[in-house]
């Protein structure tokens, strides 16, 4: 009798203290797929327009004039807890101008462009702070927010680049080579997220956009040795889908 109650008690431990620290390990398999959309400014990296000084590259040679926008369609996939896929779909329009500069090798040379762009792409994100799930972990229970509670997660990924780029004239400094107007494209970056309700999350994603080419501007100068990059700041907003018994996303 007394080795009866002894499992009971047992028993009665892991229903009570065990199985829902299981169950609450496992929430994010509940929620694997998500949609996202975003908007957000969008800022080129070449060799046409940039800072007030010769060109550098990244946030270096960031000039605020010639920033545009883009918007972003993605569907993430949860493939462990804090690691998931995400493919995107971004339109967005990026453009350069000498004349917005004072440094006066580009300003001299007084050439403009504009293109709209498309990039299919796909990143690998790895969170740092792994998401948390419950309505004490949104914006209905802000008394007790703590940073720890945003999601932060760094990406890396892969896709490619259609552009079209207009350029008001030809310059001299021009290698005026043949290019093609499909590139590949390196996503490198980060992005925080914070739940509003426990199926939809406010987020914030910064990535830089390493390319193979040097004529996204449709310049290529011949001073000039680094290949053109551009950058995606955007807000975003999250919608998870429940995961049905058969793994795929149950709408």
């Amino acid at each position: 009798m007394k080795n009866m109650r002894f499992k009971i008690k047992i028993l009665l431990f892991v229903l009570i203290f065990i199985i829902p620290f299981v169950s609450n390990a496992q929430r994010w398999k509940r929620t694997r797929y998500e949609v996202i959309g975003g908007i957000g400014p969008s800022s080129f990296f070449g060799d046409l327009g940039g800072g007030n000084k010769n060109g550098t590259h990244f946030m270096g040679d960031l000039n605020l004039q010639a920033t545009r926008y883009h918007l972003l369609l993605g569907v993430r996939y949860k493939l462990k807890e804090k690691m998931a896929l995400k493919l995107n779909l971004i339109y967005g329009r990026i453009s350069g101008s000498d004349s917005y500069t004072e440094a006066e090798s580009r300003k001299s040379r007084n050439v403009t462009f504009s293109s709209g762009l498309f990039e299919p792409s796909i990143q690998y994100e790895y969170s740092i702070l792994k998401e948390k799930f419950g309505a004490r972990y949104t914006f209905t229970n802000l008394q007790d927010f703590k940073l720890g509670y945003i999601n932060t997660y760094l990406f890396v990924g892969f896709g490619g680049v259609l552009f079209n780029p207009k350029v008001n004239w030809i310059s001299p400094s021009n290698k005026n080579e043949k290019f093609h107007h499909f590139n590949m494209v390196i996503p490198l970056g980060f992005g925080v997220k914070y739940a509003i309700t426990q199926r939809t999350s406010l987020g914030l994603e910064f990535g830089q956009r390493y390319t193979s080419t040097d004529y996204l501007d449709g310049h290529s100068d011949k001073y000039s040795k680094a290949r053109d990059s551009y950058s995606f700041l955007d807000i975003n907003i999250t919608y998870k889908f429940h995961t049905a018994l058969s793994g795929l996303p149950k709408f």
